[in-house]
């Protein structure tokens, strides 16, 4: 019962985020920097906004879809976004 209750939905979720995560800071265009190269902008402007779909979007507060927003302003409300991504493309 235990583990029904308690250890599948812990694996469960944080399966899904792992695999988010990943999404968000994964791409095969996007470069790899080393010590000596990288930077704080550098590394921000390397996470991807991912379309998803509308139920993903909502459950997620369009995180995947704004996640260049997220990095650049990391203190920013998550329902300022969408709109702050419309102007960084």
């Amino acid at each position: 019962e235990l583990a029904l209750f308690y250890f599948l939905p812990y694996l469960t979720v944080n399966g899904w985020l792992v695999l988010y995560t990943w999404l968000q800071h994964t791409h095969e265009d996007i470069p790899h920097y080393g010590e000596d190269e990288w930077s704080w902008l550098k590394g921000t402007l390397c996470t991807i906004d991912r379309p998803y779909p509308a139920w993903a979007d909502y459950c997620h507060h369009h995180i995947g879809s704004s996640h260049v927003a997220h990095h650049l302003w990391s203190k920013m409300p998550f329902y300022g976004a969408v709109e702050a991504t419309k102007h960084i493309t």
